[in-house]
């Protein structure tokens, strides 16, 4: 009995503290802009943070804070009746990670299906990159991204047709940016953890993931001009068959803001903004740590006392 209730009680709050945490991110991550980050991969780390921080931050407390308090303060020679509360809440909880991981599946399912049908007849493509490469049919994305544990980038015969070998380059350097950032696990993460009102949220980290993606591939203005050309002449094809969820295609989110980023693009001032901001990345992880190490004893009281009252 004491672990049944242990179980409840946990499941209890992992489900309020995932719609809290989530109305208010839904509530507020557009104020994000006001932080005015340096670079945009920063601002797709920060924003991809955001969109999991319900999730990865319910499990955090849950785990790390709600089940020791439970095991450490709640005596266990008391038997106590639970209420109607929090046996449906446990229920609610029940039903969010089981609708997470369907979704999950049924993604990763239809890709698989999806992508089989790309890889039929491809051939390798004779390219030194960190991911294997392949032509793809014609029907397929004109240059996409898949898979998760082993990625895997596919060029279409239509954009080998169109791009030259300089545009061809930078735009598989893009791809693989994505595949340092495991953008795909990143999509699959999303799925897990549903909530209304998220649409835009995810909307921005997609096209800050693209921007993102740019900079990574294009290290001078040369660069910079023929990613612009591939984005131009690759966003003229339209694939037979829509791209699944767990993919990252190359002609994704605004591209003419991408081409105008691009045509605009400064090395200096490029290389200066990221190597700032990763300082700044730095003393904010360990600023949160200090405080959450000093506020971890006081939280275990506090949460017991929040226990009896939802127990009871």
């Amino acid at each position: 009995m004491f672990a049944l209730r242990g179980l409840i009680v946990s499941l209890t709050f992992f489900v309020i503290i995932y719609a809290v945490l989530s109305l208010l991110v839904a509530g507020s991550w557009r104020s994000v802009r006001l932080l005015h980050l340096k670079s945009e991969r920063n601002l797709a780390n920060l924003l991809f943070g955001l969109r999991i921080l319900p999730v990865v931050g319910s499990a955090i407390v849950t785990l790390g804070v709600v089940v020791p308090s439970f095991q450490m303060l709640e005596p266990r020679s008391i038997e106590e009746k639970i209420g109607l509360l929090p046996l449906a809440l446990g229920l609610c909880a029940i039903l969010f990670i089981a609708c997470g991981a369907m979704r999950v599946v049924m993604a990763q399912t239809r890709t698989l299906r999806v992508v089989a049908r790309w890889m039929e007849g491809a051939n390798p493509l004779p390219v030194e990159t960190e991911a294997a490469t392949f032509c793809a049919r014609h029907e397929a994305p004109p240059l996409t991204l898949v898979g998760v544990c082993k990625p895997k980038v596919l060029v279409s015969k239509s954009a080998i047709s169109l791009l030259k070998p300089d545009e061809l380059r930078i735009a598989l350097r893009h791809e693989l940016a994505h595949v340092r950032s495991r953008d795909n696990l990143k999509k699959l993460m999303i799925r897990f953890s549903p909530f209304p009102a998220m649409a835009e949220l995810e909307s921005a980290w997609s096209q800050a993931a693209e921007l993102a993606a740019d900079d990574a591939a294009v290290s001078n203005s040369s660069d910079a001009l023929d990613l612009a050309a591939a984005l131009v002449k690759l966003s003229r094809l339209v694939p037979v068959v829509p791209a699944p969820v767990c993919t990252v295609g190359f002609v994704t989110g605004s591209v003419s803001a991408r081409v105008a980023r691009l045509l605009a693009w400064d090395e200096m001032v490029h290389t200066r903004q990221v190597r700032m901001d990763r300082h700044y990345a730095v003393f904010s992880v360990l600023g949160a740590l200090l405080c959450a190490w000093g506020a971890y004893t006081p939280a275990l009281a506090v949460t017991h006392q929040i226990t009896e009252w939802i127990v009871r």
